[in-house]
């Protein structure tokens, strides 16, 4: 009788323990995603590489946009919330524009940036330049609406911005509606897909598209041409690709952090395609108060009638 006692404890515990373990691998999904009051939370979970990337209403403007990102030390502290770095957006991760209807191209206007983080002072603050008109989200195939928090496989983000030209004080329109798509997977790959419909005759003087906020936690910039590394520099130096030949890749790394934040665009299609860069403007630059860019239209203008379109596409993988 003592013996089967002893084995039926025994058998007890480890069919519990079996149970506990099989509960917590189930719970433990690769990618979380949670809405909040119309704020997107996207959580990377694993025994490693843990974070959180947060989509919400942010800047002068307050277009939906990646709004914060955190990093966990460990799988426990993610659960726990004790993020062991934390960064929030201060500012655009998609470019602002010089842009004025055609009618004001020759003008005489200063040229200010208008959409992203820009204002009507042409920096961060003044009156906004922008505004979001619409955002909708789809989790694995599924629209959804209100609050929810569940695990999933992919997130689609769409968001649909209004932007003014830098001639708005003329014109008092909006001249361009700028169409993100955004398509998040367990890999911490964020796809992007941006198109831009004139609403008018207009004229882009520039426009960078794809940038990064570089983060204390990188300490190295490199530009990249497929495998190939054309150079580095310091994250905190004004820097650029020495050739444009190939280059799609900016790559931030942190030698003592082992974090990175690699920022790809599609040279294939697109304005990704160089073809709006005057002679000596460098394909990818960095800047030493902390980012790093591409350039679509610098030199360049790019005319757009009444209802023509115009896109890119690129990602960011992070931590790979």
């Amino acid at each position: 009788m003592k013996y089967f006692f002893s084995t039926f404890a025994f058998l007890t515990l480890v069919l519990f323990a079996h149970c506990q373990k099989e509960n917590e691998t189930q719970t433990i999904a690769p990618m979380t995603v949670k809405n909040y009051e119309g704020h997107i939370h996207i959580g990377f979970w694993g025994d490693t590489k843990n974070m959180q990337i947060s989509f919400y209403p942010c800047g002068v403007n307050q277009l939906f946009a990646i709004a914060n990102v955190c990093y966990y030390s460990s799988l426990n502290d993610h659960k726990q919330e004790r993020s062991s770095n934390e960064f929030t957006s201060c500012t655009d991760w998609i470019g602002p524009y010089y842009v004025c209807s055609a009618s004001s191209v020759n003008a005489g206007l200063p040229q200010k940036f208008t959409g992203g983080w820009h204002g009507s002072n042409g920096d961060g603050t003044g009156n906004p330049t922008a505004s979001t008109s619409s955002t909708h989200f789809v989790v694995d195939g599924k629209e959804k609406n209100g609050n929810f928090d569940q695990n999933c496989s992919q997130v689609d983000l769409y968001v649909t911005n209004l932007i003014n030209g830098y001639d708005y004080s003329k014109t008092n329109a909006n001249l361009l509606k700028e169409s993100v798509h955004y398509t998040i997977k367990p890999s911490r790959q964020i796809d992007i897909e941006v198109r831009i419909e004139a609403l008018e005759d207009v004229v882009i003087q520039r426009y960078y598209g794809l940038q990064s906020q570089n983060f204390s936690i990188f300490d190295q910039v490199s530009y990249i041409a497929g495998q190939q590394v054309i150079n580095t520099a310091p994250i905190k130096a004004d820097s650029n690709c020495k050739t444009n030949e190939g280059v799609n890749t900016i790559l931030l790394t942190g030698g003592e952090t082992k974090h990175q934040l690699r920022v790809v665009l599609n040279v294939a299609e697109g304005l990704g395609i160089p073809g709006n860069l005057g002679d000596g403007k460098p394909k990818a630059f960095s800047a030493s108060y902390g980012k790093s860019y591409f350039n679509l239209v610098n030199g360049k203008d790019l005319s757009l009638k009444k209802g023509e379109q115009v896109f890119w596409k690129g990602f960011y993988l992070w931590d790979e």
